[in-house]
């Protein structure tokens, strides 16, 4: 269930959601649906999801040399906790 969830995002923009309106962004598995998001981040960090936004972004081309190619897909989940709530990203329950 840990690989599921890659690691978070961490930008400027992200930072000022996460200030004001307590959102967390994480880059996941891209099979993974809203529902399983929400049920992986209730188990693993034990807080409370009140909702879930999502988003894969288009892919990037890339070249190297004379070789082309496009880099991974990927989806951004953007998490919504319950007020008080947060997450701490060097921790994750094991159990």
């Amino acid at each position: 269930m840990v690989d599921l969830v890659k690691y978070p995002v961490i930008t400027e923009k992200t930072y000022v959601a996460l200030f004001n309106n307590s959102q967390y962004t994480f880059e996941v598995d891209l099979r993974l649906t809203k529902s399983q998001i929400k049920k992986v981040f209730e188990t693993l960090f034990k807080v409370d999801v009140i909702s879930v936004n999502t988003h894969i972004p288009p892919r990037q081309k890339i070249r190297v040399g004379l070789a082309q190619g496009y880099r991974p897909r990927y989806k951004r989940a953007i998490i919504t906790l319950k007020a008080g709530q947060s997450i701490n990203y060097a921790y994750k329950n094991e159990n």
